[in-house]
């Protein structure tokens, strides 16, 4: 932002907070469910008052973790406060570490982690 006032100034922002959602595929979950749990996960976001048009979706697949937990650590790397919105702790297991251990080193790097709950 540039103020004008006899003379020129630069102001910078403040890096904005980035917030993802994560969530895992469930052999029995139908693609209606998927559309609920992630709608309830936005409500959530919202409620907790983020923007959920500045929210990332991240689906991890079955067939391909930990695909999506790799594209989302790519983008906690980013400076800024950062939050991670998960349905359950459980959505972090089968990554190679305990879920709580998962936990762990997102809150030693400065990441919010917030359990919604069941969203569905």
């Amino acid at each position: 932002m540039t103020i004008t006032h006899g003379e020129t100034m630069e102001t910078t922002r403040p890096p904005q907070s980035y917030v993802a959602i994560y969530l895992r595929e469930h052999v029995m979950m139908s693609a209606t469910e998927m559309a609920r749990a992630q709608d309830g996960l936005l409500k959530f976001a919202t409620q907790k008052g983020f923007n959920i048009d500045h929210v990332e979706i991240f689906v991890e697949k079955l067939e391909t973790v930990p695909d999506a937990f790799q594209k989302l650590i790519e983008k906690m790397t980013a400076q800024g406060e950062r939050t991670v919105i998960i349905p359950g702790i459980h959505h972090l297991a089968g990554l190679g570490s305990p879920p709580l251990a998962v936990v762990e080193a997102f809150t030693a790097d400065g990441v919010h982690v917030l359990v919604a709950g069941h969203v569905e």
